[in-house]
């Protein structure tokens, strides 16, 4: 089995000392989550492996800027989402075109809501799809969380090159992304309250609040590092954040109150998250290679695995059989869109980004 994974980049990546390790864990346990809930809701509550996403995204995109930011490098707006985008666009659109394709091979007799019409397709392809609700269609609805994220790469480089331009350039900085955690949970209420959809999951501006606390969590390991890194206790962050965790879901299930189902548990989940990550952040899980392994496969699984839920549900309903049918094909689809796409396009990045901005800003010098 080693010499197998040793073969893919996959092995290489997570091997590198950069790497950060319980990171991946954390992903790992994201996508597993999300990837059973989907699954005739195997996992209760599995859905909060996307809010576990929005901070690990939050931390990873505000450490890239952070980094940038702290040596006092002009960040380029620009070269950063195409950074991004060869991160994630290529392996969203081939899910876009070849997963509809199988899903009129799948779905055109037993289930056609499944299919994106061409006429719908316009707001999958320009990352607006979760504002604008009916008609869904479940095989591919997911995306929403995509647009949240595309949303927030192209929001929190602005915010980070406003900051370069001012005095007092850190404590701005953790200021206006504290700002931007109120405002997520101000929409909520607001939307709730003062909308006709009463949607507090699916916009932007109501989930925008779990990206934000990773940043902030980015902050605290960053110029907090030191002190966590050699704080005797710092295990009791992640207690406490579980604790809470717990207690919330377990208010979730029993609550009556609509302010709780809609605004407090998707605004207080990103903050346990982030506490939970703190608390384990600088322990090794170098050698639990197989969970850094779906981690890495994470995307590409995220993207594909809903595809076909419903098809082997209608055709083996739910059970053992059926679930490891389900699994081990979208996880073998994930790492087959992963090396074909992913990583090719990733190869290619630097390449076009420095030909793009680098070579340009040495002509101009």
């Amino acid at each position: 089995m080693k010499v197998i994974l040793k073969k893919l980049k996959a092995y290489d990546i997570i091997s590198s000392p950069s790497r950060i390790s319980s990171i991946d864990i954390f992903r790992s346990f994201a996508i597993i989550s999300v990837v059973l809930f989907h699954f005739n809701g195997t996992i209760p509550m599995g859905f909060l492996g996307v809010d576990l996403f929005f901070v690990i995204s939050g931390f990873l995109i505000g450490g890239i800027l952070t980094k940038l930011f702290n040596k006092e490098e002009p960040i380029n707006y620009f070269k950063f989402v195409l950074q991004r985008g060869f991160k994630v666009w290529p392996s969203y659109y081939t899910f876009l075109i070849i997963g509809s394709f199988i899903a009129y091979l799948l779905y055109d007799s037993i289930s056609p809501q499944q299919i994106i019409p061409f006429s719908d397709l316009k707001r999958y392809l320009f990352f607006y799809q979760n504002y604008t609700g009916v008609p869904f269609h479940w095989s591919f609805d997911h995306v929403w969380s995509l647009c949240i994220e595309e949303h927030f790469y192209l929001l929190l480089p602005v915010v980070f090159i406003f900051v370069q331009k001012t005095h007092n350039k850190k404590q701005v900085l953790i200021w206006l992304v504290a700002a931007i955690i109120v405002m997520g949970i101000a929409s909520k209420y607001i939307m709730l309250f003062y909308s006709h959809s009463k949607d507090t999951n699916s916009a932007t501006n109501n989930r925008i609040d779990g990206l934000a606390w990773g940043v902030i969590l980015n902050f605290v390991i960053l110029y907090k590092g030191e002190f966590v890194r050699l704080y005797k206790y710092k295990i009791l962050f992640f207690i406490v954040g579980s604790l809470l965790l717990s207690l919330s879901i377990y208010l979730e299930l029993v609550s009556t109150s609509i302010v709780y189902h809609k605004i407090v548990f998707h605004s207080l989940a990103p903050f346990c998250f982030a506490l939970m990550i703190l608390g384990l952040y600088y322990y090794d899980f170098k050698k639990i290679a197989f969970l850094r392994i779906i981690a890495y496969y994470s995307y590409n699984w995220y993207l594909w695995h809903p595809l076909f839920v419903v098809f082997i549900l209608h055709q083996w309903g739910y059970n053992l059989w059926s679930l490891s049918i389900y699994l081990i094909t979208s996880f073998l689809f994930a790492i087959m869109f992963t090396i074909l796409i992913e990583e090719k396009a990733l190869a290619k990045r630097d390449r076009v980004l420095n030909k793009l901005f680098d070579n340009k800003k040495n002509k101009n010098t």
